[in-house]
């Protein structure tokens, strides 16, 4: 169990960082739980809008890159497209995944600045870098952006409002899995709170293995293929897993 001065701080993507094994296990278990997973088709039937906030081009791809590909134009024509304001961001920032079909949520992935609270369509599904992730500059942009978006959210009816989600970057290379009595993911505050993590349900068989980390416990941003390199475990319930747990 980690206390919150001992969690690893950096000033960027570890995008070599070592996957440690167990969050292979992990994953798995969180995906044959129905509280604890969505499958694609639950997302696409629940979310009016995904907005996905990345800080780079190769955050999006290791976090969201089964998502992405999931949800564009299975034609095979290229699903996002727009150039950005800077370099580094040319091929994410304004960039989007238009719907495949009738029913499909959109996809924008815009970077932390272009992020305008009271712009977010009603209905969306945002997600933003955990607060407590350790990459500093990072975890201060979102934790303004989740400010905002919070503020703004106060001011919506109820049909209206924004599901606020967080994703890891860099936290699966330092967190601590939670252990059976149900404790935090590790002791960075209350901020990563295992009760409200779930997972995304990928094509296949329920409880199917997540493909995105190899054997060897290895992952980068830079592997290739549509799944992602970081495991896709969120913090922050949708209304329809809060709603099944309630109902349960």
């Amino acid at each position: 169990m980690r206390h919150d001065e001992e969690r690893p701080r950096t000033s960027g993507f570890l995008s070599r960082g070592t996957m440690p094994g167990h969050w292979t296990q992990v994953l798995a278990e969180m995906r044959t739980n129905a509280f604890t997973h969505l499958r694609l088709d639950e997302i696409r039937a629940e979310a009016a809008h995904l907005l996905i906030v990345v800080p780079s081009p190769a955050v999006a791809e290791a976090c969201f890159g089964q998502l992405l590909a999931e949800f564009a134009d299975p034609s095979g024509a290229p699903g996002v497209s727009g150039a950005g304001a800077t370099a580094e961001a040319a091929s994410l920032q304004g960039a989007s995944v238009e719907a495949s079909s009738v029913g499909t949520p959109s996809v924008d992935v815009i970077g932390p600045e272009e992020l305008v609270a009271e712009r977010v369509p009603a209905g969306t599904w945002v997600f933003l870098p955990h607060r407590q992730d350790g990459w500093t500059e990072l975890e201060e942009t979102s934790e303004r952006l989740r400010r905002g978006l919070v503020r703004d959210n106060s001011t919506r009816e109820v049909g209206e409002r924004l599901t606020l989600i967080e994703y890891g970057v860099n936290l699966w290379t330092w967190a601590e899995p939670p252990s059976s009595g149900g404790d935090p993911v590790c002791h960075a505050g209350e901020l990563i709170s295992w009760e409200s993590a779930w997972a995304l349900g990928l094509p296949g068989e329920p409880g199917e293995a997540w493909d995105g980390e190899a054997s060897s416990g290895e992952a980068s941003a830079g592997d290739s293929g549509p799944a992602s390199a970081r495991p896709p475990i969120y913090f922050g319930l949708p209304p329809v897993l809060r709603t099944r747990r309630w109902n349960s």
